[in-house]
């Protein structure tokens, strides 16, 4: 009997270990990996809008963060960018860093995940809020 789970054990630690996604993604909670929807691997980036003209002398812009996506891991994304909250992310003490790569896992609504599956831009006002955006971990 012995011999056998020795036998077990050996050809487990022997046989290739296929693991799909990157090891940040199995230090998340089992709940967050469950609950996503969307998971993706990109580099993230932020800038201003377009130009918001609210009168004739006064223009404004607003803060726009986005993931440009380099690997799709779960789900559908026919664009080249992802949208996120940039208001939610500084106000939730996410601290990313322009130009590093993060594993994004998103749970987006029916009407986000429309657009991510049309690769279509979204503006700031529309794009992931708190409520789809389940984890942010960056990958190094």
């Amino acid at each position: 009997m012995a011999h056998l789970l020795s036998i077990a054990i050996l050809l487990t630690l022997l046989s290739p270990q296929k693991q799909d996604l990157p090891d940040a993604f199995y230090e998340l909670p089992s709940q967050v990996r469950e609950q996503a929807t969307l998971i993706v691997a990109g580099t993230y980036g932020e800038g201003r809008s377009p130009c918001i003209f609210i009168s004739a002398e006064t223009r404004a812009w607003a803060m726009e963060a986005y993931v440009r996506v380099t690997k799709v891991y779960r789900g559908e994304a026919a664009g080249k960018t992802i949208a996120l909250d940039w208001d939610y992310l500084r106000e939730s003490g996410k601290k990313l860093t322009r130009g590093h790569r993060y594993l994004v896992l998103l749970r987006p609504n029916a009407k986000s995940m429309k657009a991510i599956r049309a690769g279509e831009y979204v503006p700031f006002w529309d794009a992931l809020d708190e409520e789809e955006i389940l984890a942010v971990v960056e990958l190094k």
